[in-house]
């Protein structure tokens, strides 16, 4: 570790345990502070790697694990980390902690791939176990490892499905109750995703700047959206009569902590408007709609909060008939006559 000084702040550098670099602002220019507190991490940082547990069994930290994840966890989330965690057991099964390393990640990525799984279900067990083993770390039972050095599987994008205008009208027809309208509002006209809808409250709506505070529980990023004539309107009449700090009441509140309480009963009021319709094909539907309405990739990643451009690139295909049309407003230009100011034979004008 050093302290070093960079733009008058000082800062702690120092190696994690997989060898990248880090540097801590101290959040100071007093040199005596900065040595005080540079002193304290030294401190803080031995002590952690004394206490580091490397040992521990691997049955041992599956009975932690789960015990968190019943509490913090969704049910979904659940199913796929005991699934993954099944076929890396199926393997290899470790005895101890650290016994699970990219290495044997990789090894279990290959026997799912001879043994026929598909690519999809593969990457998101592969993501289950790095981010189980993430939390060992977090936890202090491991030592940070490489855990990119497992590569997800390339899969085809393909195109996406969405919704006219004519079918989301069906849908809101179809629905019983208000609280299904805002559902497929707040999917349709804003974007959100199973989980935001489930846990959107009314805290989160901002009737004064006209837009939504999104902050899904998965990730610290947040963003919002604006609300949408048809949604504010729907939005305002659930709210004069709210008796739930969420803004979708639909009569399982006791279920929220599993978002599996929206899809269960969905696919009635689908099958009730004729329309073959998902949670998620609302969302495609949003994003869909403002690719096509001329509004840029990057801004539809940002309403949409992906963590990269990448994720919206699945909309691409809808742009072409807006650039064709961009092109068109061009200024039209004038043809000169075949007397060419310009003799091409001996590259001299006249």
């Amino acid at each position: 570790m050093a302290l070093i000084k960079r733009y008058g702040i000082y800062y702690a550098d120092f190696r994690v345990p997989n060898g990248k670099r880090s540097r801590t602002s101290l959040q100071t220019t007093n040199l005596r502070v900065a040595k005080d507190k540079y002193a304290e991490i030294v401190s803080r940082r031995k002590k952690a790697k004394e206490n580091l547990v490397v040992d521990m069994e691997w049955d041992a930290f599956k009975d932690r694990l789960f015990r968190f994840m019943s509490a913090e966890r969704s049910e979904s989330t659940i199913r796929w980390t005991k699934l993954a965690i099944k076929h890396m057991e199926d393997f290899n099964t470790p005895r101890m902690l650290r016994d699970v390393t990219p290495s044997l990640l990789q090894g279990t990525k290959e026997f799912m791939i001879n043994e026929g799984f598909g690519k999809h279900n593969i990457n998101r067990c592969m993501q289950a176990l790095k981010a189980i083993m993430r939390l060992a770390e977090k936890w202090d039972l491991a030592v940070e490892q490489k855990w990119k050095a497992v590569g997800k599987l390339k899969t085809p994008k393909g195109r996406v499905v969405f919704h006219t205008d004519e079918e989301i009208d069906k849908l809101l027809a179809a629905c019983p109750s208000l609280g299904w309208r805002l559902v497929v509002l707040l999917g349709a006209d804003a974007g959100l995703r199973r989980g935001e809808i489930a846990h959107l409250q009314w805290r989160d709506v901002d009737f004064e700047h006209n837009q939504l505070y999104v902050a899904p529980d998965k990730t610290e990023n947040h963003r919002f959206v604006p609300m949408t004539p048809t949604l504010r309107e729907a939005l305002t009449k659930a709210k004069n009569g709210a008796k739930s700090e969420y803004v979708v009441d639909v009569g399982w509140a006791s279920s929220r902590n599993s978002k599996d309480f929206l899809t269960s009963y969905y696919p009635r009021i689908a099958k009730a408007a004729g329309v073959k319709s998902y949670l998620h094909k609302l969302r495609h539907t949003y994003a869909s709609q403002l690719v096509q309405k001329g509004i840029g990739l990057y801004e539809v990643s940002k309403l949409l909060g992906h963590s990269s451009i990448q994720m919206t690139e699945i909309y691409a295909h809808l742009v072409p008939a807006n650039l064709q049309q961009a092109a068109m407003c061009m200024t039209p230009r004038k043809m000169p006559e075949n007397n060419s100011l310009f003799n091409v034979a001996n590259g001299t004008t006249k």
